[in-house]
């Protein structure tokens, strides 16, 4: 049985400047119900304008939007957003009001009630002074009462915006532990936007990565790694030895990619389908007269994978720069 969708969104569009910039730029993705979804991209990639045009903060220029199987227009449509909780980024408003003020104040947007036993809770295990004003804590105390707001109902939806901003490593944890008791307790969807590669990989399940406004690969966390390059360590016996192997992979593994190569030590990037010949080629092989000293695979980090994305383009950006000082 297929699992209910909590949030399907397609050809969303974003244009600035009559067109000319386009932060969010036809992407299409789903999130399924009790699903952790992350959206991976640096900052600048289009990421905030994409859950603030889902919010209604933002007009749009093109796209369709559904929330638990129902269409909805985010600039018109209210009722939708009693499903949806949110911590921006940054939470730069209120600033005379403290905590407690501000989270009363917002609760009388939503139907329904509020734990306030729980918000207190929540806000004793964050550490947050409830009773100062929110323009004299800090950007880390600010965000957590954004989390608080966001986390006072029992919302179906959770999008969170770069929400450990701010956060001292041990308020990350507690705040990834709340959230994973919330969702224990409720089933609720929660939808990550960060640039913080660690976040994602550990706390989702699957990721879409942006670049440029436009999504750029879709995939649950494992098949990600699991398809992309791998790395391979391998030591010889001689700075010879390391010689012959590279000529090797020039000529017999050409897709392999030599990420360093240090004296004796390289460190290969390999596809999965030249990683079984290759290690066989490695086993088998003398290299200077000598075997392979050492040999160890390691499986890409989401970071490494992120970044081949990233390279292509500094690669095109490079060649492009290039070509305008030939041409030039």
């Amino acid at each position: 049985m297929a699992q209910k969708k909590a949030l399907i969104v397609q050809h969303l569009k974003k244009y600035y400047q009559h067109g000319k910039v386009k932060a969010v730029d036809d992407i299409s993705f789903d999130i399924s119900q009790g699903e952790r979804f992350g959206f991976l991209g640096p900052n600048g990639a289009g990421k905030t304008t994409t859950l603030r045009s889902i919010l209604g903060l933002l007009q749009l220029n093109g796209g369709e939007i559904s929330i638990f199987g129902k269409e909805i227009t985010p600039n018109k449509d209210i009722n939708y957003r009693n499903d949806i909780g949110y911590i921006p980024g940054e939470l730069g408003i209120y600033k005379e009001k403290n905590a407690t003020q501000f989270l009363h104040y917002m609760s009388a947007l939503y139907d329904g009630e509020i734990d306030w036993k729980y918000v207190a809770e929540i806000a004793e295990r964050l550490q947050l002074e409830m009773n100062r004003p929110i323009g004299q804590l800090s950007k880390g105390n600010r965000q957590k009462v954004g989390i608080l707001a966001a986390l006072m109902r029992d919302f179906p939806i959770l999008i969170l915006d770069e929400p450990t901003s701010g956060l001292d490593p041990i308020m990350q944890a507690e705040f990834y532990q709340i959230l994973k008791e919330r969702q224990e307790h409720s089933n609720c969807t929660i939808f990550l936007s960060s640039h913080l590669l660690y976040e994602v990989q550990k706390f989702c399940e699957r990721v879409a990565i942006i670049r440029k406004g436009k999504i750029v690969e879709i995939s649950s966390i494992k098949k990600l790694i699991t398809k992309n390059l791998k790395r391979i360590y391998v030591e010889l016996a001689s700075d010879l030895a390391s010689d012959e192997l590279q000529n090797l992979l020039q000529t017999k593994f050409p897709t392999v990619i030599i990420e360093k190569a240090i004296g004796r030590e390289l460190m290969l990037l390999v596809t999965e389908q030249d990683k079984l010949p290759l290690i066989r080629a490695l086993s088998t092989q003398n290299f200077g007269g000598e075997p392979i000293q050492d040999i160890n695979i390691k499986e890409s980090s989401l970071e490494h994978i992120f970044m081949q994305y990233y390279s292509d383009e500094k690669t095109e950006n490079s060649r492009k720069s290039s070509m305008q000082e030939v041409s030039s």
